[in-house]
């Protein structure tokens, strides 16, 4: 009986003294298999808010596992659970530590035709760039250039060469041909790039094209010649894609405002001699006479009617005036005909050809332009190629954002979209998601030496 009370005694102590062990067992199989220091940091992430959106293990959800029949077993592959993650918030840590460091240089990439059929439209470019990063002396940044050659082959090669670089932006190509070789690598690295085309076959594809759409200058110059009343509409247009947009656009805002495109002539980019084709627009092809009669004195080319009383032109330079003179010569009154175009009229000394004062383009604001070329020809004693001003605008836009984001070299492709726009030598733009530049245009009249404001941009916000 002794014995038995004996042993009843030391059975219980020993259940108890067994539960006793069993409960510290498994706090301190915990704390041996997790380190001080990775307990510290299960107890920090249960305390910290998950805002931040990454995973974390709290300690209370070790601690109220089921234990398994080897409860070594479990912990220690719940330890390497917790190390991993561990490894992982320190890699996410450096990570973002690494973004919000400051770079303490903006490098942008440069890509523009500097040898070659067309280096003069690149060397003024690049000339611009150079005048505005010296402009900008504030602005830590270095242009890494890049020769294109107007080849997309090439353009491909060195694009790769500027990833490579680490470029923050990329500017350029000017042609479409090249900017399609270029974008994929861009975009694939995630690279803004601003491209001085206006090919809207692109405008999807992750670029910001500078360049002016002649869609948008084709509806701001047919509305404003149709508010004043012009009423028989013609055109006269080069047979490219580039025409073809133009011609699409001017059928379409006339339709809208239920008018009929009169009279269509297409010609050849390439032809130097408009006379045939200026011929058939105006109807001499069939009654090509319209010399004044020696008998009567009368001069047909007073009363004759062309057919319409607007004709649109989008030639340039010599062509232009070629076209006009050709017109002026086969019987077209320009007192009569209200001759339009675009911005490949804004060229110097465009009213020395006489019938082409009083015709209306449209275009940015002249004045802006006018103080920049001065300082341009000052300092490198050559005239800028016009379009110089894309180069100009798309650098600024890029120290604008910097400047503004308090010095902060890193650039994505959404800082380009302002709501409020960016002012350039062009007037007013904004870059929209789809990567098109909406701009203020106004509407310029050719005077003999000098254009004269016919209507200006509308001051309110886009």
């Amino acid at each position: 009986m002794f014995v038995k009370k004996v042993f009843n005694k030391l059975y219980f102590k020993l259940i108890f003294f067994s539960l006793i062990f069993f409960l510290g067992l498994n706090h301190s199989t915990l704390s041996a298999v997790l380190t001080e220091e990775e307990l510290k940091y299960i107890e920090e992430q249960s305390e910290e808010s998950k805002d931040d959106g990454d995973e974390y293990i709290k300690y209370e959800d070790i601690k109220e596992q089921k234990t398994k029949k080897n409860p070594f077993i479990f912990f220690g592959s719940k330890k390497k659970k917790v190390k991993k993650k561990i490894e992982k918030k320190e890699r996410l840590k450096k990570e973002s530590l690494k973004k919000e460091k400051k770079p303490d240089k903006v490098k942008i990439g440069v890509l523009l035709p500097l040898t070659g059929k067309y280096s003069y439209i690149g060397q003024s470019f690049l000339d611009t760039m150079q005048m505005i990063v010296y402009q900008n002396k504030s602005i830590n940044s270095e242009l890494i250039i890049k020769d294109t050659k107007a080849n997309p082959s090439l353009a491909k090669k060195v694009t790769k060469e500027l990833v490579e670089q680490n470029v923050d932006v990329i500017l350029g190509p000017f042609f479409s041909s090249s900017l399609n070789a270029s974008l994929k690598i861009a975009k694939y690295k995630n690279v803004p790039l601003i491209s001085f085309s206006s090919d809207k076959k692109q405008k999807k594809e992750g670029a910001y094209l500078m360049g002016f759409e002649p869609e948008t200058q084709i509806v701001n110059i047919t509305d404003y010649t149709i508010k004043k009343n012009y009423k028989r509409f013609a055109a006269l247009l080069p047979n490219s894609e580039y025409g073809k947009r133009v011609l699409n656009t001017y059928r379409k805002v006339l339709n809208k405002n239920k008018l009929l495109l009169n009279k269509v002539e297409l010609y050849d980019p390439k032809t130097t001699d408009f006379e045939i084709n200026i011929q058939r627009l105006v109807g001499l092809d069939k009654n090509p006479k319209l010399e004044i009669d020696e008998e009567t004195g009368e001069n047909p080319i007073e009363t004759f009617d062309p057919g319409f009383d607007v004709l649109l032109l989008i030639e340039t330079g010599n062509k232009l005036r070629q076209a006009s003179a050709t017109l002026t010569y086969y019987g077209v009154d320009f007192k009569k005909v209200k001759l339009i175009g675009t911005g490949e009229w804004y060229i110097d000394n465009i009213g020395s050809e006489p019938g082409l004062l009083g015709a209306w383009f449209v275009a940015p604001s002249p004045k802006l332009w006018q103080d920049f070329k001065k300082k341009f020809y000052k300092l490198y004693n050559y005239e800028p190629i016009r379009l110089s001003s894309l180069a100009h605008d798309s650098l600024t836009t890029v120290f604008s954002i910097i400047d503004k984001n308090d010095k902060i070299y890193e650039l994505n492709y959404g800082d380009f979209q302002n709501s409020y726009g960016f002012t350039g030598i062009d007037g007013e733009f904004k870059f929209l998601s789809n990567g098109t530049v909406q701009r203020k245009l106004s509407i310029l009249e050719v005077k003999q030496n000098s254009f004269k404001i016919e209507k200006l941009a509308k001051k309110k916000n886009f």
